[in-house]
């Protein structure tokens, strides 16, 4: 009886690590309520939309006072190289428990300009992500399944379309389009490195409520063969283009109360708190998530994607930029 329970024990623990490997991978979906600070992320064409280079931090802590719950940092950075060509590059680290994945992409898009008050852009993202599980961590001995940890680089590629003006937007994209699975017959060892492709659809508009106030509603939908799909809504008030707050909500599974604030006219700082409305409550205390967004320049764009808000400019400014206008 000692022997069957034990090897049940293992089996518990194979089955556990696995999951475990299969939940970090699929993290390569980036998972963030403020996805609109990381929509490069998501789609390559949205690089160099604000027509100067933005660098954006982002930490995510989820499932708040859980031992070993995902964390994500990510680094971002975007913005134009001529009139119709934007570059970027990111930089994502996602852990859980025992399982690290870091994730390094390149994005290219090119802009098309339709109307003298909307683009269209098309973008690609190329890269691969650092697999690590250390498996001795877990502590099994004696067992050749767990006596040597797994370290790979998988490849990966990603494309999206990007339609644009200073108030909508409406984007499709996809990433992991290399669906690789690998398995190692030799140790047994499992390791999947995209297990299926990941699209979204995201689309939002900016309502002008008044002088001081605009309302930004918006959604993504997430959907990944075999699991169900992810909707997100939002919408939220901004002030004078400096305090923004909303709200959010994760069909299922979260509500989410989101501020951010413009500290100076080219530095701005975001924080999200979300709480689960699925069973997960009772077992957690939420997720946080930080993040930080430094543009760098002048905007060269005479258009910039709804996201991005710059400080409103006073009316000595506004008359200024006026009077340089009727002097040209």
């Amino acid at each position: 009886l000692k022997k069957i329970m034990k090897n049940i024990f293992k089996q518990l623990v194979f089955v556990s690590a696995f999951l475990i490997i299969l939940k970090s991978n699929a993290q390569q979906d980036p998972l963030y309520t403020q996805y609109y600070n990381n929509f490069s992320l998501i789609n390559p064409a949205y690089s160099g939309s604000h027509g100067l280079f933005t660098a954006t931090a982002n930490f995510r802590s989820q499932w708040a006072g859980e031992a070993g719950s995902p964390e994500t940092q990510t680094l971002s950075l975007h913005g134009p190289v001529g009139e119709k060509v934007g570059l970027g590059l990111s930089i994502v680290n996602d852990k859980v428990f025992v399982s690290s994945e870091t994730h390094v992409y390149a994005d290219f898009s090119y802009s098309i300009d339709l109307t003298e008050a909307s683009t269209l852009a098309f973008g690609l993202k190329a890269g691969g992500s650092f697999l690590n599980v250390d498996l001795l961590k877990l502590g099994i001995e004696n067992d050749p399944l767990f006596s040597e940890n797994l370290n790979e680089f998988n490849p990966n590629i990603g494309a999206g379309a990007f339609y644009y003006t200073d108030r909508f937007y409406a984007s499709i994209s996809t990433v992991n389009i290399l669906q690789t699975t690998h398995y190692d017959k030799n140790s047994t060892v499992v390791s999947n490195a995209s297990k299926e492709m990941i699209f979204y659809l995201s689309s939002g508009y900016v309502f002008n409520i008044s002088d001081a106030f605009k309302l930004r509603p918006s959604f993504m939908l997430r959907g990944v063969n075999g699991a169900p799909l992810s909707t997100d809504i939002s919408t939220s008030i901004l002030w004078l283009d400096k305090i923004e707050f909303g709200i959010a909500y994760r069909i299922d599974t979260s509500i989410s109360g989101l501020f951010q604030l413009r500290v100076t006219d080219n530095l701005k700082v975001g924080y999200t708190y979300d709480a689960s409305t699925s069973d997960l409550s009772n077992y957690n205390n939420g997720s946080h998530e930080f993040s930080v967004i430094l543009n760098m320049g002048k905007s060269s764009n005479k258009r910039k994607a709804p996201f991005f808000w710059m400080k409103k400019k006073n009316s000595e400014e506004i008359l200024k930029i006026k009077n340089e206008d009727s002097e040209n």
